[in-house]
């Protein structure tokens, strides 16, 4: 009997720890199948609170302060170190000659962050700033390792197919299917564009446009650019918050056309170009790779703590659930190293190949701010660009539309392209 009753005391124990350990491994795991369910979760619970005592009020301002440096003890100029509150507001400044930094900012408990060009983004953890205090932090920066990639295998072309478009302009090419081994995976939808007059022995510059949908939705916006005299590589990742996993994909593609593995191309020639979403997989390319000739961008997110700010005031509603993304994302006051890894305004570096950035003022999707932004960090950095901003234009620069717009557009993205691709 006792013996019994003990087992089943045994057994319940044992089942009340392994729920614990369950409920721990929700709450604290790094997959993605559960992190964005838990910050939603946590997001909805977390208002539904402030509604009833109201949201948290920051207190008097006070400073966090420190020198940044490598890990030899050098100081590191020119290193971002930012703070965010739980609703993407933020407080930022660079290090100076000598590495040091000084921010002044609302007390309350922050998760700092900071990069450098070449140098992995670190968190400083949990940081109490005190009202009219100084709150020292020393950060100790290391380089970035090169992330190893597989190299793709059995690269293949299917048959070449003659398509057409009459908007936004006349224009035909080829297309051929592309097929490889990515990492013992089948690739994702990539589709290569030539001009209907192009050999094998042709020397066409290659440019990879990376589309924010499947890349076979968007062939009249690759076409034009292949008839005017260019090599397309036309591919879409899906929408997913494992961004690396196709930013391998895509360094295969990049490795594969550098290697001369598109027939009729100049693999030293390689430029890049994406939009909205797939803006942020061009942005990241540029920070592990700058051996690039040329990159344009189209309504490119470039600050997420930003958006996720312009959302909470209310004064920002993005359509197509993106609102969903941003706040399944986590407080950017608890996890800001996924925001700052993808704001590429805070990783511009003076050695980027030659960028284009085109942004409507008009955009729907991503606030112009945005590029306005990325531009002046870019002329911080001394980097060799050219910024474009239009009134008319919807979110969608290079949609098949026959407008002003539309056609101002391809003639600015082939004259940057000529300057600097051939």
């Amino acid at each position: 009997m006792k013996t019994t009753f003990g087992i089943r005391w045994f057994a319940l124990a044992v089942i009340v720890l392994f729920q614990v350990l369950i409920f721990f491994w929700l709450a604290t795991t790094d997959n993605v199948n559960i992190w964005p369910i838990r910050n939603t979760l946590q997001y909805h619970l977390l208002r539904r609170w402030w509604n009833l005592v109201g949201e948290p009020i920051p207190g008097n301002p006070g400073t966090l302060q420190g020198t940044i440096q490598d890990g030899e003890g050098k100081p590191i100029a020119g290193a971002w170190v930012l703070l965010s509150r739980w609703d993407g507001a933020t407080y930022r400044n660079r290090s100076d000659a000598d590495g040091r930094y000084l921010i002044s900012v609302p007390a309350d408990m922050y998760r700092p962050v900071a990069g450098a060009p070449g140098y992995q983004d670190v968190g400083f953890g949990n940081t109490r700033i005190k009202p009219g205090k100084d709150t020292k932090a020393e950060v100790t920066l290391v380089l970035e390792s090169l992330r190893s990639v597989v190299p793709g295998r059995d690269l293949a072309l299917g048959e070449a197919t003659s398509l057409s478009c009459t908007t936004p302009m006349t224009a035909t090419a080829l297309r051929r299917q592309v097929t490889f081994d990515s990492g013992g995976q089948p690739n994702q939808l990539t589709l290569f564009y030539t001009p209907v007059t192009a050999t094998t022995t042709s020397q066409l510059p290659l440019l990879l446009t990376i589309y924010p949908g499947p890349a076979n939705t968007w062939d009249c916006a690759s076409i034009p650019l292949a008839a005017a005299g260019y090599a397309v590589l036309g591919t879409g990742p899906a929408y997913t918050f494992e961004l690396e996993n196709d930013l391998d994909e895509l360094q295969r593609l990049v490795e594969f056309a550098r290697a001369g593995a598109f027939p009729g191309t100049d693999g030293g020639k390689l430029a890049l170009l994406g939009g909205s979403y797939s803006s942020l997989h061009v942005q990241r390319l540029l920070q592990r790779d700058q051996n690039f000739q040329a990159a344009l961008l189209l309504g490119p997110p470039t600050d997420l703590f930003d958006m996720r700010y312009r959302l909470e005031q209310g004064t920002y509603i993005p359509p197509f659930g993106l609102d969903k993304a941003l706040i399944a994302l986590g407080l950017p006051s608890h996890e800001p190293l996924r925001y700052f890894r993808y704001s590429g305004a805070y990783h511009v570096r003076p050695d980027f190949p030659p960028l284009a950035i085109l942004h409507s003022r008009s955009d729907e999707v991503v606030p112009y701010q945005q590029s306005e932004l990325l531009v002046k960090n870019l002329a911080l950095v001394g980097a060799t660009y050219e910024a474009h901003f239009f009134d008319g234009a919807s979110h969608y620069l290079l949609a098949e539309e026959g407008d002003k717009d539309s056609l101002e557009i391809y003639r600015i993205t082939l004259d940057f392209l000529e300057k600097y691709l051939r």
